[in-house]
């Protein structure tokens, strides 16, 4: 089918702010093969992150092809199943999974014990955490605030349960810069529940009464006022801003209580993704998909998901005190959301979920 209400949004690789919505032509499903619906998702430098990697050391964009100079930012996002050619996959199931942003998505698939797993061999170099589609329920009270946090909550549970192990050998604090992100707050707010640890956030200055008064950091400061921040060390370093210069100042600064600097996002324009040239201690990037795919070998799949859910749950409900979640709706609202987020992380206590339809 092919009409105005059927389109694929297409980003320049050479200048990502400058994009556009295409009539896409959605085809039936061969067999073995499903079209999903896009239901909704939210926008947030997570997605930011997969463009500007683009045709990096993890080349997002090739996991959805697209015409010559444009490449698919891709999401996660509800969908439901359309239309099947599988026989182990009914049309009106719904799943959370990892497509491009588009009003529809065609691809094979194999069920399995909680959900599907993406099998289209132009994907296969993608970690399995992003070919497996979570089977979900209908749209609950938390269902908006599922979409902003399901693709990035599963990395603060990780990290939490990380810096616990750190706890146990010794580890008195961590500095989390970036504190004003959602990854950064959702941390906080585990490492405050489950852990003795000092949690200092480094932010903006104009956030820093918003962070403050989450009650989930013991302190707060501004990214360039270090000289005023005490550690009890031994301390880890957490940087969710991917800026070397920012990572090299904390480095500098508290050298000799740093007993590891943990890279784990990008969320300020000038983000690197390579590792800043700095040692004792080097930095090291943290990978949620590995971290998880060791977890669940070592746990249990049950064991860890009625833990992990219980603390998503918990979690998504407590966001209602501090985080407004607005609606939008179409390609032009979409577009709109995603060069705002090229600009600089936005307003902390407020974020938005998309539907394309």
């Amino acid at each position: 089918m092919t009409t105005v209400d059927c389109w694929d949004l297409l980003t320049r690789k050479d200048d990502l702010a400058v994009g556009e919505p295409r009539p896409a032509r959605v085809r039936a499903p061969r067999p073995g093969e499903i079209r999903v619906a896009v239901e909704k998702f939210g926008l947030t430098m997570n997605s930011v992150t997969y463009a500007r990697l683009g045709d990096g050391h993890m080349p997002f964009f090739a996991a959805f092809p697209a015409p010559e100079g444009y490449g698919r930012v891709p999401v996660w996002a509800f969908v439901r199943v359309e239309e099947s050619n599988h026989p182990g996959v009914a049309v009106g199931e719904r799943y959370f999974g990892f497509v491009p942003i588009s009003t529809h998505h065609v691809l094979p698939v194999e069920p399995t014990a909680r959900g599907l797993l993406d099998t289209e061999p132009g994907r296969a170099f993608l970690p399995t955490w992003y070919r497996t589609f979570q089977r979900v329920a209908e749209p609950d009270a938390l269902d908006d605030r599922r979409a902003v946090f399901r693709p990035i909550f599963p990395l603060s549970f990780h990290l939490a349960d990380f810096l616990a192990g750190h706890a146990e050998r010794g580890v008195k604090s961590v500095l989390v810069a970036g504190a004003s992100s959602k990854s950064a707050i959702a941390l906080a707010d585990l490492l405050s529940r489950r852990t003795d640890l000092s949690v200092v956030g480094l932010t903006a200055p104009a956030n820093l009464g918003f962070v403050g008064g989450l009650g989930f950091y013991d302190a707060v400061a501004a990214h360039d006022d270090l000289a005023s921040v005490a550690l009890a060390g031994p301390a880890v370093l957490v940087d969710f801003t991917g800026s070397h210069r920012r990572i090299r100042a904390a480095h500098e600064r508290f050298a000799g209580e740093l007993a590891a600097v943990t890279l784990v996002g990008y969320t300020h324009p000038e983000s690197v993704q390579a590792l800043p040239e700095l040692a004792d201690p080097e930095p090291e990037f943290f990978f949620a998909p590995g971290v998880e795919e060791e977890t669940l070998a070592a746990e249990g799949e049950d064991a860890f998901f009625a833990r992990y859910h219980a603390e998503e749950d918990r979690f998504l409900a407590a966001t209602r005190s501090w985080l407004g979640v607005a609606p939008r709706r179409g390609p032009e609202a979409i577009l709109a959301g995603f060069r705002a987020l090229l600009a600089g992380p936005r307003p902390p206590a407020d974020t938005e979920v998309f539907c394309p339809r």
